[in-house]
């Protein structure tokens, strides 16, 4: 049951990217038709194409693995998380007041919880959902309980933190690099997120 209501949400999301897509060629094409006479329209021209290309490149990019976790708050609020943000319909490609997130970037400080919450430190957070997918199908969903009071009530002893690495290190293996931002620990969202501008040394074994 709580793969197909994951399914339908990843299916949405998937609509989503499909339809920023093909807004973003639109407005590429658009570009490409444009006749730049001068020199500054042709460097408004430029500008405008490598924006819209690179946009194109990033929601591209984003089509494998597009949402992997998702956050129960305490609030009732639920999030989910991937590898870029993506706004509902009624916002369309640009913010305004309508505007609500259906899958927020990894990097945004909303999905640090995502990364950083355990039963002891919660930070809000009831539940977490880590979602496996293959393509565009949800193939898993491991679920951590975070609330330990209502895990002692229901007689359950969860292990939490970890659902994600576990399910990763028991995954077959390919041969090919995976990709590290479903299973980031703690002590790893800490160093990416530092603000230290100089030079980082990490000491530890690879991984």
């Amino acid at each position: 049951m709580e793969i197909a209501s994951e399914q339908e949400y990843v299916s949405m999301l998937y609509g989503r990217l499909d339809d920023l897509r093909r807004q973003a060629s639109a407005r590429l094409a658009r570009v490409l038709r444009e006749r730049a006479e001068t020199p500054q329209a042709r460097s408004e021209r430029d500008a405008a194409h490598a924006g819209h290309t690179e946009r194109l490149a990033r929601l591209n990019a984003a089509e494998n693995g597009l949402c992997f976790g998702r956050l129960d708050l305490g609030s009732g609020e639920r999030r989910h998380i991937g590898r870029i943000g993506i706004l509902g319909e009624s916002g369309g490609d640009g913010p305004g007041e309508e505007d609500e997130p259906v899958l927020i970037d990894w990097r945004a400080p909303a999905a640090r919880p995502f990364y950083l919450a355990t039963a002891v430190s919660p930070y809000g957070v009831t539940r977490r959902g880590h979602i496996r997918t293959r393509g565009r199908k949800v193939v898993g969903v491991h679920e951590e309980n975070l609330d330990l009071g209502s895990a002692r009530e229901g007689g359950r002893t969860e292990l939490t933190g970890e659902a994600a690495l576990l399910a990763a290190l028991d995954a077959g293996r390919t041969g090919r690099m995976r990709d590290i931002v479903t299973t980031i620990q703690a002590e790893q969202d800490r160093i990416i997120r530092s603000g230290h501008r100089n030079a980082l040394v990490v000491q530890g074994g690879p991984g």
